[in-house]
């Protein structure tokens, strides 16, 4: 048997990882409890609550949506009393988002159960596949990161 070329085994993992990115997102909306906010609403809570209070612009950038996606999640999350906005003192232009008690409890509820649901699923992979996924995510994530800026402009 021919032994694969650099090019098609890096088709191979283009492939694996195209089939994979849906599925990692099914699995996550399975996990999202009933009782809980969406996916989306939860990670916007979940980046407050450990970066503080950001801006809108800051918030759509960490969270990799666009200006108009972010509008509606904070709109859905002040109607349920979730997060609070304020002008921004330095930037009168801008809105600050902060978490609300309420915000803070209900992630601080969810979250750790979340956590334990998702990674439920890495419990399929032997302890050797786990150690080398662990080794391997961390250089790809920045690669991604790195030629993501480059293609992109360095944003």
């Amino acid at each position: 048997m021919p032994r694969p070329t650099t090019q098609s085994r890096l088709d191979d993992l283009a492939a694996a990882f195209t089939e994979l990115g849906p599925a990692w997102g099914k699995w996550i909306t399975a996990c999202t409890p009933a009782a809980s906010v969406s996916y989306p609403r939860m990670r916007l809570l979940r980046v407050l609550d450990q970066d503080g209070d950001r801006t809108m612009t800051q918030l759509a950038y960490s969270l990799n949506v666009t200006q108009r996606r972010i509008t509606s999640l904070v709109d859905a999350l002040t109607e349920d009393g979730f997060i609070d906005r304020r002008p921004n003192p330095a930037d009168g232009r801008s809105t600050v988002i902060s978490l609300t008690e309420l915000g803070r409890d209900h992630l601080h509820l969810i979250w750790q159960q979340f956590q334990a649901d998702i990674a439920a699923v890495f419990g399929d992979l032997t302890v050797e596949q786990q150690k080398q996924l662990l080794d391997i995510t961390p250089s790809l994530t920045q690669a991604l990161r790195r030629r993501t800026a480059a293609r992109v402009g360095g944003e």
